[in-house]
C-alpha cells in the first residue's frame, strides 16, 4: 500500500492506495476534475499517458504527493543562478505581513483527518527560509515582492533536481496558500473600511 497525499482547491487529504492504482482512479475517488487542471506527482508535471500509468509504473515508493491545480495565476517562481536560488513570490511583503496579522489561519496549511498544521507561511528577517513544514520571507525585491534564498552546494552538477529534492513540496504548498491571499486581501481590506466607518473625529 502506499500512502497517497493529495491536495487540490478542495483541500489535502491522505489516504492508502494500492500501488497497482492509477493518478486518475485516485483523482477521481476524491472527486477531483483533473481534466482542467496541472496535474502533478512529487512535483513532477503528468503527462496525459502517466493518469493511467500505476504507482508501480510511476516509481512510487511507499508514499507520494500529487496535486491538481486549476491555475496558478499568483504564484511562487524560482531563479537558478549558480548555487543561488531565490523563490520569489508574487505576493508583496508587506502584504504577507498584513495577512500575518490580521487573517494568519489562511497561511496554514491543516491535515483534514488529524487538523495538524503541516505547512505555514510567516515572515521575518535575515533572509528568511524554506523547508517542507514552511517559508518564512524575509527579504523583497525592488518591487517589494517577498522572496527567500535557497544555498546549494556548488558541487551538485544537477541543481534543478537538487531542489525539487529540497524544497519541491514547499514549493507547491506555498503556491496552494498563495493562490488565495489576493482574495483574502480583499476581504482585510473591506473588514478595515468597516471599522473605520465606525470611528468619528470630534
Amino acid at each position: 500500500m502506499v500512502k497517497v497525499t493529495v491536495t487540490s482547491a478542495a483541500g489535502r487529504k491522505t489516504e492508502m492506495f494500492g500501488e497497482n492504482q492509477t493518478p486518475r482512479e485516485i483523482f477521481e475517488s476524491f472527486g477531483i476534475d483533473y481534466s482542467v487542471a496541472t496535474n502533478c506527482i512529487d512535483g513532477v508535471k503528468m503527462s496525459i499517458g502517466d493518469m493511467d500509468k500505476t504507482l508501480r509504473e510511476l516509481g512510487v515508493g511507499d508514499e507520494c504527493r500529487m496535486s491538481s491545480v486549476v491555475k496558478i495565476d499568483n504564484a511562487a517562481k524560482v531563479t537558478l543562478s549558480g548555487a543561488a536560488a531565490v523563490v520569489v513570490s508574487d505576493i508583496n511583503l508587506e502584504d504577507w505581513k498584513r495577512v500575518e496579522k490580521y487573517a494568519p489561519e489562511a497561511l496554514k496549511i491543516v491535515e483534514d483527518e488529524t487538523g495538524d498544521v503541516v505547512f505555514k507561511v510567516m515572515t521575518g528577517d535575515h533572509g528568511g527560509s524554506i523547508n517542507k513544514y514552511g517559508v518564512v520571507f524575509g527579504s523583497h525585491t525592488n518591487s517589494g515582492k517577498a522572496t527567500v534564498t535557497v544555498l546549494l552546494d556548488e558541487e551538485v552538477e544537477d541543481k534543478v533536481a537538487a531542489l525539487k529534492d529540497t524544497i519541491g513540496s514547499a514549493l507547491l504548498d506555498l503556491n496552494d496558500i498563495e493562490r488565495d491571499i489576493p482574495e483574502v486581501l480583499v476581504e482585510i481590506q473591506k473588514r478595515e473600511e468597516e471599522i473605520e466607518a465606525l470611528i468619528e473625529e470630534q
